[in-house]
Parts: structure tokens; sequence; C-alpha cells
């Protein structure tokens, strides 16, 4: 099937697609610094790979990886809003520099790169739902990042033939990711504690994790490249009606907090997935019920 190099590999969405791609039959190298990050998300399939603690910075490291590789999954990346606004020298300097040197690598070598972009890009959208014609507009610095980082990639396409593929994600959740909304709501429901919600007419795309690695692995696969496409629900949930979700399904007593909405935080989005559907065959197929479940029972059983 190919080797494939995944940069953020042992991070939540890339364990998931580097377990998904072992059991294709692809030879897959993980490359991950391990400071969000964990060798234990990988750790079941540990024995099946080839993996490299590394920096995507670190230039003769990356050259040596990606020259001896089929492809490249670039996930790696300061991956969330309220960190970058609190350190955007280093959210650009890993994000966009960390960008530059494996698109500059990738196209020496004619290797395909899949780049994990976000509906960050678009900032609050002019409107609903968003296609990939919607200004780019960020309204924080990882959004300025990921529209660095996807400039950087079109131009070494356009002056070096560099085949890639963006894909634009949603608010991707499931088992094994922290620090974001559905799973601080979950951990505080579980202990019946207050569910704060910072902005109370919030609506979001949320997206299931196995949707989300099927449509990195069709972008791996398809032939067509130059392609920036949405990966989302395509559908709007408040996050008020998320909490009340979350709090029903495990019968939680906890109280709905609200609070105003965070400085640099998009307020409302839904994604247009009409071109993902159209070139990569994909749709997503977890709704947003059972997803929540799913994660719910895996969060249980795992502690």
């Amino acid at each position: 099937m190919g080797r494939v190099l995944i940069t953020g590999g042992a991070g939540f969405i890339g364990s998931h697609l580097t377990e998904r791609l072992v059991k294709k039959g692809y030879d897959v190298i993980v490359l991950d610094n391990l400071l969000r990050g964990k060798a234990e998300n990988i750790s079941h399939v540990m024995q099946s790979i080839n993996f490299v603690e590394g920096d995507i910075r670190d230039y003769e490291l990356i050259h040596s990886l990606i020259k001896n590789v089929d492809a490249v999954i670039h996930l790696a990346a300061i991956s969330r809003v309220q960190p970058c606004m609190e350190n955007p020298e280093l959210c650009l300097d890993v994000n966009v520099k960390g960008t530059e040197i494996i698109a500059r690598i990738c196209s020496k070598y004619k290797k395909k790169m899949i780049f994990a972009s976000s509906r960050e890009v678009y900032g609050n959208p002019k409107y609903l739902p968003v296609d990939e014609d919607h200004p780019l507009n960020p309204e924080n610095p990882y959004g300025a990042s990921k529209v660095s980082a996807e400039s950087i990639i079109r131009e070494y396409s356009k002056s070096y033939g560099l085949e890639y593929v963006v894909l634009r994600l949603t608010n991707v959740y499931g088992f094994g990711d922290f620090d974001r909304v559905i799973p601080i709501f979950i951990e505080r429901s579980l202990k019946n504690e207050d569910l704060i919600l910072y902005g109370k007419d919030k609506i979001l795309d949320f997206v299931y994790i196995s949707d989300v690695t099927a449509a990195f692995i069709k972008a791996l696969e398809i032939n067509e490249g130059g392609l920036v496409l949405n990966i989302g629900s395509g559908i709007g949930t408040k996050l008020i009606d998320l909490a009340n979700l979350i709090k029903r399904l495990i019968r939680s007593s906890s109280n709905i907090v609200l609070q105003e909405n965070k400085k640099g935080e998009v307020e409302r989005f839904i994604a247009d997935i009409t071109k993902a559907r159209e070139f990569l065959k994909w749709q997503p197929r977890v709704s947003l019920n059972n997803g929540i479940s799913k994660t719910i029972e895996a969060i249980i059983n795992n502690k």
C-alpha cells in the first residue's frame, strides 16, 4: 500500500489515523515531539510502525524521513486557539516554518502532501454554510498560521509541482482528545460539575474522529491533487444543545453556566461539504448523538 509519514501521529487525530492506516496495510512512520501527543496513544500499534520522536522544524530529520516515503500526512501543529493566543510566536514558528520545511522537501522529492488545516481560516463567516470560496479572515494567530501554511503549500505547488490536498477540519471529537469543549463537558458531567459555555448563541460543526480519518485516507488514495476541501458534519449545533445532550446521555446533574465568548473564538460555523462529497466520494456517517455516546463509553471504559 505504500509508505506514509504522519507528523503529529501520536496526537488525537494522528493516533486514530495511524491505527487505520496500519489496518489497511500501509507502512507507517510516525513523527511526534510528544508535547501534546502521547506514546500511549499508539502503544497498541507500536510494533507495526516506525516511531520517531522529533520536531517538524528539524530540517535534517524531516529530509531524511520524507525522501524515503511515498506521501506525508501533516498533522503536527500548535493545534488550539488559546495556546496560540498565549504564545503567537511559537504558534507561527511551528505551524508556518514547520509546514514550509515539509512542503519544500515534499516538492524536492515529488511526494504527495496532505495538510490538516482548520475552519479557523475563515474567521467569523459572512454566510452559512461556509464553502471553500469564502474569504479567509482569521480571528486569531492559530487561524492566521493555517492561512499562511496553506499559502506556502499552494505556492510550492505552482513553483515546484507539489501535489497536495488541504483538508479544512471543523471541530473534531472522539476518544483521546482533551482540553476541548466535548471532552471537557463529558469529564465535568461525569463529576456533576458546572458546564461553562463561552457564548450562549455559539453554533459549531462537530465531526466524529472516524469520519475525519476516513477523509484523510480518501485524500491520500485519490489521484487528483491541488484540492482544498472542508471536512465537517455540515450540521450546526448550538453549544447549549451540546451541553444538554451530554448531560442527558450521562444522566448528569451538572448546571449549565453561561459566560461571554472568549476573545479570538469564532461564534458560529457550519461547513459546506459539497466538494468533499464530490472529490473524495466521502460523507460523514456518525451522528452527533452516536458519536458522543461512543466517546462517553470509551472514556468510562478507560478510567
